[in-house]
């Protein structure tokens, strides 16, 4: 698996960097992709300290904070644009 090889960029990253990162946008959209899943299970494994910065930015993404809720029209515009950036 070829992206096991670019695990060492996502060492000093921080929740906005996951969230404007292709890849984690993938993840995150995608969570049954199995490429995805191994990768990133396998860099919180290498990097645990990422786990509070990855949940993080995947609250942010799944709108899950409280009180951060988006009326739909915001949402779809949102989901829009992340899936326009993993087109890219």
């Amino acid at each position: 698996m070829a992206r096991l090889d670019n695990i060492l960029k996502y060492e000093h990253y921080k929740a906005e960097d996951f969230i404007s990162d292709t890849f984690f946008l993938e993840w995150v959209a995608s969570p049954n992709n199995i490429e995805c899943c191994v990768f990133w299970n396998r860099l919180m494994e290498i990097y645990p300290d990422k786990c509070k910065e990855i949940n993080m930015a995947k609250e942010i993404l799944l709108f899950d904070i409280p009180g951060s809720g988006l009326d739909p029209f915001e949402e779809e515009k949102l989901w829009q644009k992340i899936n326009k950036s993993l087109l890219s």
